[in-house]
């Protein structure tokens, strides 16, 4: 006697049927682009923050770093430190990226924000400024000018 292996036509249907719902449910998640785009937009902001505070350091003059919703700049003075160069390293916010919360800060040579621009060599002693990108946060430690990323 010959046993027959297989499948029957009841448990193919139920794959299918849970395939249909798998994909039905998961595809539009893989194909929305905004949660991928404002992640990417995030990052360039990080990338760009941690260069103005870069540059101030080694160049030894203040960097100004600016998020609104026109997007993210940096302007910086020359190597004098006297003459402003334009917004030479800025990006436009993309269509669609929410900006819950933007940012405006000026980094000093130590690395730090400055606490009165009038006084570009003295760090601020405490507190924070905060961006939010599409829920994706960043905070700036004014004394230390490290940059944490939240969750």
């Amino acid at each position: 006697m010959d046993k027959q292996r297989g499948f029957t036509i009841v448990e193919l249907i139920m794959v299918i049927v849970i395939l249909g719902i798998i994909s039905a449910v998961a595809a539009p998640r893989f194909f929305d682009r905004k949660v991928f785009d404002e992640r990417i937009y995030f990052e360039e902001n990080l990338s760009a923050i941690r260069y103005a505070q870069k540059l101030a350091v080694a160049s030894g003059c203040p960097v100004r770093f600016v998020l609104d919703g026109n997007g993210y700049a940096l302007s910086y003075r020359g190597s004098d430190c006297t003459s402003v160069i334009a917004e030479d390293y800025s990006k436009k916010i993309p269509p669609g990226i929410t900006l819950n919360k933007g940012l405006d800060i000026t980094f000093n040579s130590l690395g730090c924000l400055v606490a009165n621009i009038a006084t570009l060599s003295l760090c601020a002693t405490s507190g924070t400024d905060t961006a939010d990108v599409g829920g994706h946060v960043f905070t700036v430690h004014a004394a230390t000018g490290f940059i944490e990323v939240g969750q």
